[in-house]
């Protein structure tokens, strides 16, 4: 219909793109979907909407983006897209919503294997940011104010001594999340003591992206699974889980994630048919 718009549900692994948004001479996710839609639509001018820019080397499970072409062959899409790039469901949404503004809450993990930090410390370090701040000094070249609301912030160390960091917050900004990060680790360890997490005014530098992914962009929408993409996504992780031991502790993570995700969607389609009927 005219008055819609395809609203896509995308996983992919980081760790050959030079983030998500298209850039001039590197691969990028979007570079990826453009040059596929190109052959499939032609002349038509293609508009994307995405609701988070990832950074060099970030993954996402759950990115949500918009294309203005109607009666989309998801399938298809989806052959064509490199095997680290899946279109995992997708749903209608009126024509004017933007991912970008649209999204209610972004959520993202950080997976690091640290042995010697104190929990407790980090966790009081993460309550100092509930709520709504000014992140600017935790963010990379940005001279304005950053408002942002973080709704929720978590973590937790695994049996094997990985420890996993968790934000959901209304939206973040360049940096932010691997800066926080990296503080986060000098609060853990000890090298860095403090009152208040917003006494810090020292220097950052950026954790690695390889450890991060975007777990969820969230709107709700009666999203409708496509299978082929739903295989790509179990198949590229399982994949690497064999061949790539030092990354496995991630993409392990990122799998269960995946099917909690899977199976949230199917639970809300359920309930909304339910009600419909």
């Amino acid at each position: 219909m005219e008055n819609e718009i395809n609203v896509l549900k995308i996983f992919y692994l980081g760790y050959k793109y030079y983030g998500f948004s298209a850039q001039k001479d590197v691969p990028t996710v979007e570079g990826y979907l453009r040059e596929v839609l190109r052959d499939l639509v032609k002349d038509r001018k293609i508009h994307i909407t995405y609701s988070s820019r990832t950074d060099r080397g970030v993954h996402a499970i759950g990115q949500i983006i918009t294309i203005n072409v109607s009666n989309l062959d998801i399938d298809n899409l989806n052959i064509k897209l490199p095997e680290d790039i899946a279109i995992w469901a997708y749903a209608k949404a009126p024509k004017n919503f933007d991912a970008r503004r649209g999204t209610i809450y972004r959520h993202y993990k950080y997976i690091i294997q640290r042995k010697d930090l104190d929990l407790e410390r980090i966790k009081n370090a993460l309550k100092d940011l509930i709520g709504v701040h000014d992140f600017r000094k935790f963010c990379y070249k940005i001279r304005g104010p950053v408002i942002r609301r973080i709704y929720y912030a978590k973590t937790e160390k695994t049996e094997d001594g990985y420890v996993i960091i968790e934000f959901i917050g209304s939206k973040f900004a360049r940096g932010l999340i691997r800066n926080l990060i990296t503080l986060l680790m000098e609060i853990g360890s000890g090298k860095l003591n403090y009152t208040n997490i917003w006494d810090f005014n020292g220097k950052l530098h950026m954790a690695p992206p390889e450890n991060l992914y975007l777990v969820n962009s969230y709107y709700p929408l009666n999203y409708k699974i496509n299978d082929i993409g739903v295989e790509k996504v179990l198949s590229i992780l399982n994949r690497r889980l064999s061949e790539s031991p030092e990354e496995a502790y991630i993409l392990r993570e990122m799998l269960k994630d995946f099917r909690r995700l899977l199976n949230e969607i199917k639970e809300f389609n359920e309930i909304y048919t339910s009600m419909s009927n």
